[in-house]
């Protein structure tokens, strides 16, 4: 045997983009690229004859093809009679899902050499047995060994906690790109207990986006007068989507932005600024404040009547307006921390400490000690230093 454990996996499996990590030899958790050099995978399938393209290439023409290209099916997991049809041909959240898989730990494959095969995968926290156990069969498709599906704020917590070396309660408030997820979790001599949680499976930045497509189409409809509208062109609209999320993207460093939106033959310049922006989207703001605050009295129930500290997860949280809003509502300082890729490296450490946990087991078993709970702890101190600069880190 070895002195260090098998390598397990942590995935993000998120409803617009996954990402990967693995820990290092150094005991810290790290994201592995793509094979586009890209740290995050966009979620998305494209199916072509008997192929199929996963990721940036499947998310440019999302809109120009819904026939053949599916995206968000994590918001369909777990639902028994979801399919999505192609060629006669009817695919299930599971196993679109394993593409996605697939993808990100074959990328991961042809730039290492080795073969991945154990996994732990996320999930948001509300989500029940059914979303579980699809979660965990997608992996199992993909032909990995799932060794378990964990909340995505429990992971981002996990991979904050790390860094720390005191109790905490914290408030994740996770805004992803599909969905929305609000915890609060204890953090108790290294352990992690989650409280009470809440969200909303289908909130999230495709929101704000579809609200930015929906003002750029207006806007170019009072610029040129025409009656046609821009939406209800698949070309016209897959191109929206794009421009949207860049705006949405630049106006988290600018006050405003140029949008050009072409259609029909006929191209207008629309102004976008942040403070329009804000206006246009704030009932959907309001509604993840509406979702933390209901999260926060069952937690009050439970004997928690406030939290140390709140750390925002998911792409979504750059967005000023939430950073802002989150301070006048709870008057406290919101801490982004790796909202890309904290839920991957969370995952990540959870899955190695599993590994490390497993190898203790076989050394103290090696040694006659088949009762892990009965062995000394001189006993277990010695079997962890064969792991020390994982454990460390775990």
């Amino acid at each position: 045997m070895t002195d260090k454990p098998v390598t397990v996996y942590g995935i993000d499996l998120g409803t617009t983009y996954s990402c990967i990590a693995c820990v290092d030899e150094f005991g810290k958790p790290t994201v592995v690229k793509n094979s586009e050099g890209e740290n995050t995978t966009a979620s998305v399938v494209q199916f072509e004859g008997q192929s199929r393209v996963v990721g940036r290439e499947a998310k440019n023409v999302a809109q120009m093809y819904p026939d053949s290209v599916v995206e968000m099916v994590k918001r369909h997991m777990g639902e028994a009679g979801w399919r999505f049809g192609y060629q006669g041909v009817d695919y299930s959240p599971e196993e679109i899902s394993s593409y996605i898989l697939r993808k990100v730990v074959g990328d991961v494959e042809a730039q290492t050499g080795e073969k991945i095969t154990d996994v732990v995968i996320t999930c948001p926290a509300y989500f029940g047995v059914n979303e579980r156990e699809a979660t965990a069969k997608a992996g199992e498709i993909a032909g990995l060994n799932v060794r378990s599906v964990i909340n995505e704020p429990t992971a981002a917590a996990l991979a904050y906690g790390s860094l720390q070396d005191q109790d905490m309660v914290i408030l994740v408030y996770d805004l992803g790109g599909g969905t929305f997820d609000i915890t609060m979790i204890a953090i108790k001599q290294g352990a992690i207990e989650v409280i009470a949680t809440g969200g909303n499976h289908y909130l999230g930045g495709r929101n704000w986006d579809e609200v930015i497509v929906s003002y750029l189409a207006d806007q170019w409809k009072a610029a040129t007068g025409s009656n046609d509208d821009p939406l209800d062109d698949a070309e016209t609209l897959n191109d929206l989507f794009g421009r949207a999320e860049q705006a949405k993207r630049s106006l988290s460093t600018k006050e405003k932005t140029d949008v050009a939106v072409t259609h029909a033959g006929q191209r207008e310049k629309v102004t976008l600024t942040r403070e329009k922006f804000d206006e246009l989207t704030r009932n959907l703001l309001e509604e993840t404040i509406a979702h933390t605050q209901r999260m926060l009295e069952q937690a009050k129930a439970k004997g928690y009547s406030q939290f140390d500290r709140m750390l925002l997860v998911g792409g979504s949280t750059r967005m000023p307006q939430v950073m802002e809003r989150l301070r006048k509502e709870f008057s406290v300082e919101p801490q982004i921390y790796d909202p890309d890729e904290s839920v991957a490296k969370g995952a990540a450490l959870f899955g190695q400490k599993l590994a490390i946990g497993e190898e203790i087991k076989v050394k103290l078993e090696g040694w006659g000690i088949e009762n892990v709970e009965a062995a000394s702890a001189e006993l277990i101190k010695k079997a962890q230093q064969a792991f020390k600069r994982w454990t460390d880190s775990v």
